[in-house]
């Protein structure tokens, strides 16, 4: 389940990187990317400082990253709130309550 916090609709940024596409969070050691994660309903990651995109960044380059990335293929831009708005509402995660076991 994607993590929320609370940001007022404006500001932000997210992280792109050249070829995998933006930044949409992390799990199970795997960082996912939008459109290559093929998991849209996640949404992008927003940050609320370019200080906190680059420190995402500084650990997806460092050797705590099983499998490092160049630094040069990665970009801070600002939040898309668009693109995100689009992929929740064309791709929303069923809920819990929603399937059947």
């Amino acid at each position: 389940m994607p993590r929320r916090k609370f940001f007022d609709g404006t500001g932000g940024f997210q992280v792109r990187h050249r070829t995998l596409g933006v930044y949409q969070g992390s799990a199970i050691d795997l960082a996912f990317w939008h459109p290559s994660s093929g998991m849209p309903e996640h949404g992008l990651c927003r940050f609320a400082t370019r200080e906190n995109a680059h420190a995402l960044i500084d650990v997806l380059c460092s050797s705590e990253c099983m499998e490092p990335m160049e630094r040069q293929d990665l970009t801070i831009e600002p939040f898309d709130i668009v693109e995100h708005d689009r992929l929740m509402t064309d791709y929303p995660l069923p809920s819990a309550w929603e399937t059947p076991t």
